[in-house]
């Protein structure tokens, strides 16, 4: 497990003992294959990645684990036209990412953009807004496609 995913995975189970629920069981290895995986998965893509990895899941655990997670703000869904609902981590500094929708293969391929930041929270202070959040997904082929 990255760093990263390692941090995740520890912060996700700091915020879920504070809110009174119990480690162990399905939960704790969603979150752990979450922290491993990176995210921005389907439930079905997570519950195959565990069973693969050797872990006995039911599919409905991983929804009730992953609705769990959400509702702690841990999760974020991300219902795109046309895709499965996919489940993407929430980090604790705030670091998140964009997508592109491939029209082609239905890939979702995340990405980072300094310059599509600036410019969002530019628009921001010329509506004289405060932007706190935002998602930006493109629509296209993606380089495999293309």
């Amino acid at each position: 497990m990255s760093t990263r995913g390692a941090a995740w995975s520890a912060f996700a189970n700091e915020r879920l003992a504070a809110r009174g629920h119990r480690a162990g069981g399905a939960r704790a290895a969603v979150i752990d294959a979450l922290g491993e995986g990176g995210g921005c998965c389907t439930a079905g893509d997570l519950a195959e990645r565990m069973r693969a990895g050797g872990r006995r899941v039911a599919t409905a655990s991983v929804y009730r684990a992953l609705a769990t997670l959400q509702e702690a703000g841990l999760v974020r869904a991300a219902d795109l036209a046309g895709a499965e609902r996919r489940f993407e981590l929430v980090h604790p500094d705030g670091d998140h990412h964009h997508h592109l929708v491939c029209r082609t293969c239905g890939r979702m391929v995340p990405f980072g953009d300094d310059a599509l930041e600036a410019a969002i929270h530019a628009a921001g202070d010329r509506l004289g807004a405060s932007v706190d959040a935002h998602e930006v997904t493109l629509h296209g082929r993606c380089a495999r496609c293309r």
